[in-house]
């Protein structure tokens, strides 16, 4: 029954961290973010650029990206964890995607370490 109670306490671990990171990025937050962010993150974009922790900060910062969760599902396994969610980005057009977050707990806090989006077809 211990088991259980840790997996749903980290699972609502991730989600509210994963919560941070959305209100950091829209808002540039950039102390918050690099809290967030590990050392080694890797933050891959649908057009393939790949940036690391200071590149992704940077821009960010810079960008405060106005985007949409419309969902999100959260695995755990051990002191990783796994967000896979469906966001729209407002632009124009709006750009709907799927991202996948990788969670690494370092000590009593989850960082962020891959970040990967993949655009979803056009709605025909």
């Amino acid at each position: 029954m211990l088991a259980a109670a840790s997996f749903g306490q980290a699972e609502s671990e991730v989600k509210a961290v994963h919560a941070e990171y959305v209100k950091a990025a829209k808002t540039g937050d950039t102390a918050t973010l690099n809290k967030l962010f590990a050392p080694e993150l890797q933050y891959s974009h649908s057009n393939a650029l790949l940036e690391d922790k200071a590149t992704a900060v940077a821009a960010l910062a810079k960008g405060k990206p106005t985007f949409q969760v419309h969902s999100e599902d959260v695995k755990v396994y051990g002191k990783t964890a796994v967000t896979r969610a469906r966001v729209t980005s407002i632009a124009s057009p709006n750009i709907e995607m799927t991202v996948l977050l990788v969670w690494v707990k370092n000590g009593n806090q989850w960082q962020l370490v891959q970040r990967q989006t993949t655009r979803l077809p056009a709605k025909s």
